[in-house]
């Protein structure tokens, strides 16, 4: 009977600890906190993993029940199971494992990832999916013009007079690709048109990759963006980078990514303040890499966003211009 009983507690504790998993994934989605942890597109097997959990608990409160019944008194004594350690350091330990993260998902606050976080991963101001930069394509200089200036007759007798046969360079010369950066090269066709190139959070890492790719193509254009303010120790006083942490799946690969600005009134931002920056494109050398730097025309001071991160988009990333 002491076999039993010691049994059962064991099932008590799973089924709590199952249920206590259920529950507080039923509470993030109450407090529409979901988000800071899990991708979008991973929510839903979440949500079904939580109604998984609670029917295991139920199942385990019910072998609870039966294992005092009398008739399954005869189990110890085949081999369709084993009996729990009975040691408590070992008991401890084991349920420790699942304990202690729930216990610190109810009792600590849900935040969203910032500085901390970009801090120890590392901030990302240049894309990664590339080796080089494609520069832009050369326009011609005033003297190749003029040595490419052809004659033409006048036939009004006057003399002769030239024309100039040389060209700007094409959107197709202008973005070249590969088989790894067509959609970049096409979305950049279309950004290169615009006067204002507005960064939106749906395709923020394609927006940012494809500025960055064709950066020389992009020199002078007007961008706006929104994302948090982060720091580095060895950023000048009036530089800060405008971020967001990119997530795949969940927030233990979240990758922080931004674009650097420089701004007068830089000081007057704390770090993790949630602004929206309108600023001009330049280039700048930092920490011995080309970087993207944007001349600040204006900061807004805004809340966090309902979703705070950006996810990769694996759609035709032309679309987002349409949207």
């Amino acid at each position: 009977m002491e076999e039993q009983r010691h049994i059962a507690v064991h099932h008590i504790i799973r089924a709590v600890i199952l249920g206590g998993f259920s529950f507080y994934v039923v509470h993030l989605v109450k407090m529409d906190k979901l988000q800071y942890y899990l991708a979008p597109r991973m929510m839903p097997y979440i949500k079904y993993s939580a109604v998984a959990l609670f029917l295991l608990a139920a199942y385990y409160v019910y072998m609870a029940l039966q294992s005092s019944d009398h008739k399954h008194e005869h189990d110890a004594d085949c081999d369709c199971g084993h009996e729990p350690t009975r040691s408590l350091p070992k008991n401890m330990a084991i349920y420790s494992v699942f304990l202690l993260p729930l216990l610190f998902g109810f009792l600590f606050p849900d935040k969203i990832m910032g500085s901390d976080v970009a801090s120890v991963k590392g901030m990302n101001l240049t894309v990664k999916n590339v080796q080089q930069p494609i520069k832009k394509a050369s326009v011609p200089s005033a003297k190749a013009a003029t040595e490419k200036t052809q004659p033409v007759q006048n036939t009004s007798g006057m003399g002769s007079s030239t024309a100039n046969t040389t060209s700007k360079p094409s959107l197709d010369d202008l973005f070249p690709y590969d088989e790894y950066t067509k959609d970049f090269s096409d979305l950049g066709k279309i950004l290169y048109t615009k006067d204002v190139i507005t960064v939106k959070d749906e395709g923020f890492l394609e927006y940012i990759s494809t500025l960055d790719l064709y950066r020389h193509n992009f020199i002078g254009k007007t961008v706006v963006l929104s994302g948090f303010v982060y720091r580095e120790e060895n950023m000048a006083a009036n530089q800060f980078a405008v971020s967001r942490m990119a997530v795949s799946c969940c927030t233990a690969d979240a990758e922080p990514y931004g674009i650097m600005a420089e701004w007068s009134k830089a000081a007057d931002l704390s770090k993790d303040t949630w602004i929206t920056l309108t600023g001009d494109i330049g280039l700048k050398e930092y920490n011995g890499n080309e970087i993207i730097v944007l001349n600040t025309r204006k900061v807004t001071t805004i809340h966090a966003p309902k979703d705070p991160y950006v996810y990769p988009y694996f759609g035709d990333i032309t679309e987002l211009e349409k949207k």
